[in-house]
């Protein structure tokens, strides 16, 4: 994963203290809502072209194009003027054009031309649209959430790095890449994403006679280095058959899943072959994830990463998909449920979170409301 930081305190093996962590986190209920000041991956690059379109994340309708340079731009999709979908428009001189009434719009979200009103009207202010700090980096495009608005990497010149595992190539060659869209909640798809010990039952057909024993497993949390640390879990175990013995360090099945918080996950289940997914809010009920295999095998590696993700895909992802979907309550108080020691890593997760919300909460914000998906106007894409 990212760079990490072992200073004295900085690592907490918490495996053994599950009870203890449940009764610390479940002790406040905090509403969902979504991280702040973090990159979130929104989309894979290939599929943003020539022509703009529109996609829903973190509560917002957003649409995203690229200027004469192929640099992509991340604006609110509503057009100020009558509420047009400005996904629907074209990019014209290096501009965003509205569909509706020709309005134009910069990079910067400047409105650069209202053609009804001819070249000489003096644009006000109150005709700009909102643009966010995005960037394009291992074949995805991440948008900076600042629901706030008191931090912004593209005014400031800051620009925390994007949160990707330092395991990991920036080439995407000997990968194979999907997308999925959950209708869960954000905490729920990263409870998910965290759960080693669900795989000998929701996964049988793959995993057919592996052993449900999660033992050993270790869970720690770190600080990664740099101008802008942030919280990692590392989480690894063995799955094997209950003996009534300790583990002798032979036998069952290995993998380890690590989280840079919020949302970026590595998991590594064999030798050369590893995969890692990104989860982002479209709404408060729904969740994009992207997520990617590499193998790095020579000549082969593309169709063994490809063949990992159909597997994954097909076998994988529906039993957890369905499963997810099918559980109360949606949105979950940490009371509702028991866990267990096996859940450390989630509990973890949780721990950061709510740390996290109750943090914005006390800075006394206003946050920007959370929108509902839209069915009118054109179709907002999800995946």
């Amino acid at each position: 994963m990212e760079k990490n930081s072992r200073k004295p305190g900085a690592t907490r093996r918490v495996v053994n203290n599950a009870a203890v962590e449940q009764d610390s986190v479940a002790s406040d209920a905090v509403e969902d809502d979504f991280v702040d000041n973090e990159w979130y991956a929104i989309l894979e690059s290939r599929r943003l072209g020539k022509r703009p379109m529109t996609v829903e994340r973190l509560g917002r309708r957003l649409v995203l194009w690229r200027d004469v340079h192929g640099q992509v731009v991340v604006q609110d999709a509503r057009c100020p003027h009558r509420g047009a979908d400005l996904g629907l428009g074209r990019v014209v001189d290096g501009n965003l054009e509205c569909p509706y009434h020709g309005f134009r719009f910069a990079a910067s979200g400047s409105c650069t031309l209202v053609p009804c009103e001819g070249r000489n009207y003096s644009i006000t202010k109150g005709l700009n649209v909102a643009s966010y700090p995005v960037a394009e980096e291992y074949g995805l495009i991440w948008l900076w959430w600042s629901a706030r608005g008191s931090h912004s990497p593209a005014d400031s010149g800051e620009r925390p790095s994007i949160p990707w595992p330092d395991e990991l190539p920036a080439s995407l060659r000997g990968t194979s890449t999907r997308i999925m869209v959950w209708n869960v909640p954000f905490r729920r798809a990263a409870e998910s994403m965290l759960d080693l010990h669900h795989a000998p039952f929701a996964h049988r057909r793959v995993l057919p006679g592996v052993g449900t024993l999660l033992d050993p497993y270790d869970v720690e949390v770190v600080k990664t280095q740099g101008a802008h640390p942030r919280d990692l879990i590392r989480t690894s175990g063995v799955l094997r058959h209950d003996d009534g013995e300790p583990y002798c360090g032979k036998g069952g099945l290995r993998f380890g899943l690590s989280v840079i918080f919020p949302g970026v996950v590595l998991g590594e289940f064999a030798d050369r072959i590893q995969f890692v997914a990104a989860i982002t809010p479209i709404d408060r009920d729904n969740t994009w994830i992207v997520y990617r295999y590499y193998a790095a095998l020579p000549v082969i590696g593309k169709l063994v990463a490809w063949l990992a993700v159909w597997a994954e895909d097909r076998l994988v992802q529906l039993d957890d998909q369905r499963l997810q979907e099918s559980s109360t309550p949606m949105h979950f108080d940490m009371r509702d449920h028991r866990y267990v020691p096996a859940d450390a890593g989630i509990l973890q997760w949780h721990k950061l979170y709510r740390a996290r919300m109750k943090a914005q909460q006390a800075g006394r914000h206003p946050q920007l409301s959370v929108l509902a998906a839209s069915s009118s106007g054109a179709a907002v894409h999800h995946g």
